[in-house]
């Protein structure tokens, strides 16, 4: 019996461990969330998660305001490395060709390995380093001057990749070469336009099923109003929306009292957290799971639904213009 209690618990425990896995470490200090279990654990008591909608269409008596918002994830059609070579000399030439020793290397062996793998450079400085001399004079003992102690050389080596899995073989001929400062990544398309493209196409779509379930509703044909419109386009690239992250750690538990309490030390890092999509109206490749270059779009419609008294092209003349003749006669001149 003793046996089973044990056993049981144990799987308790670990089933509840797994349910706060699922949501990732980066939560687990958001407790309240119904989907925890022990009544909302830290938090005194159940609470119910209540969620609020987002406005996408408001209406008056004068106009009825449309808004369409679409997200289009898109894989990079290459992506360019940068890494920082730092190399220092006694004397100019001795840093120089070590510098291109290494970045010579690095060249030879990745085209071996895939020759669509292009490599370029960018000087960034070259500057001596200096200490002090001691140098002894007639008139004055002893005077401090500058004197060149070697040569500090930085160079920033470019490389464009087309296949996301090659990233692992440049790092490591990278680090064979005592390369290992990655400045940044940058994600490269060449496909804007037909993004954008197909982003107006299905925003279009969704405006004329929009169209057509308010003209149902309001019993008004809303296809022949008056419309404006106001349209927006911007991109945001993978290193825009990495976010910190301090994984989530304790003292280490010991129930033996001469034991020491150890300190577990917590791991900053980051991850790519996405836009969400709960406030779009559709989102293209919805499904893809790696960083990705993620374009937004969104179009606002202004419908007029209050109709003008007057008709269209009506001119109306605040002036008047009259002519006296020869008889003196006074008479309104129809302009």
């Amino acid at each position: 019996m003793k046996t089973n209690l044990i056993t049981t618990i144990a799987l308790t425990i670990a089933l509840n461990f797994a349910n706060a896995q699922d949501m990732g470490n980066a939560q687990y200090e958001k407790k309240g969330n119904a989907d925890y279990g022990n009544g909302a654990y830290g938090n005194g008591g159940y609470t119910i998660n209540r969620v609020n909608t987002i406005q996408t269409t408001s209406s008056s008596q004068d106009e009825m305001v449309l808004t369409i918002k679409g997200i289009y994830n898109e894989r990079a059609t290459a992506q360019i490395a940068t890494f920082a070579v730092l190399q220092l000399g006694k004397t100019a030439e001795e840093a120089t060709n070590l510098i291109d020793e290494r970045i010579g290397n690095v060249m030879k062996e990745l085209a071996l390995f895939n020759k669509e793998i292009v490599v370029e450079t960018d000087m960034i400085s070259f500057v001596p380093t200096y200490d002090y001399a001691v140098d002894k004079k007639i008139f004055n003992p002893k005077t401090y001057n500058e004197k060149p102690s070697g040569f500090e050389l930085k160079k920033n080596i470019l490389i464009k990749f087309r296949n996301n899995n090659d990233f692992d073989k440049i790092l490591s001929i990278c680090g064979k070469n005592e390369i290992y400062d990655i400045a940044k990544v940058d994600y490269v398309t060449t496909n804007f336009d037909q993004v954008r493209s197909a982003m107006q196409r299905k925003a279009l779509e969704v405006f004329k099923d929009q169209m057509a379930n308010y003209s149902l509703i309001m019993n008004t044909d809303l296809n022949k109003k008056e419309k404006i419109l106001q349209e927006g386009f911007n991109v945001t690239y993978p290193m825009e929306s990495y976010r910190s992250y301090q994984a989530f750690s304790q003292a280490n538990a010991n129930f033996d009292p001469k034991s020491e309490v150890n300190v577990i030390k917590k791991n900053t890092t980051q991850y790519y957290n996405q836009a969400l999509v709960k406030d779009h109206n559709f989102v293209m490749n919805p499904d893809i799971t790696e960083p990705t270059i993620q374009a937004f779009y969104d179009i606002t419609i202004r419908i007029k639904l209050k109709e003008d008294q007057l008709p269209k092209n009506t001119i109306i003349r605040n002036n008047r213009y009259y002519i006296i003749t020869a008889a003196g006669d006074i008479k309104l001149l129809n302009l």
